[in-house]
């Protein structure tokens, strides 16, 4: 079936379709983002801060952020144990 095709026999549904919650719904869903997208927004808003702290010197060498990946996932771990009642 070609786009074309494909468009009018939907539109031909959405004209005979009276469910205001059916009609709803597929605003809904052709209005919501895609997975895609919001995995493009969310990368490009990572990289904007990225740069932006760059520019401003707020930069750590790779054995810095080493430690502090050690130290944040040691603390995790930690409260996750406190959490499930181990000492």
């Amino acid at each position: 079936m070609t786009t074309a095709a494909l468009i009018a026999k939907l539109k031909k549904k959405l004209d005979q379709e009276t469910d205001q919650g059916i009609l709803r719904s597929i605003e809904y869903l052709l209005d919501e983002e895609t997975k895609a997208e919001r995995a493009k927004r969310r990368l490009v808003h990572a990289a904007v801060l990225s740069e932006k702290a760059i520019a401003e010197g707020r930069t750590m060498t790779l054995e810095e952020a080493k430690a502090k990946l050690a130290g944040s996932l040691k603390r995790r771990r930690n409260d996750q144990s406190t959490k499930a009642g181990r000492p």
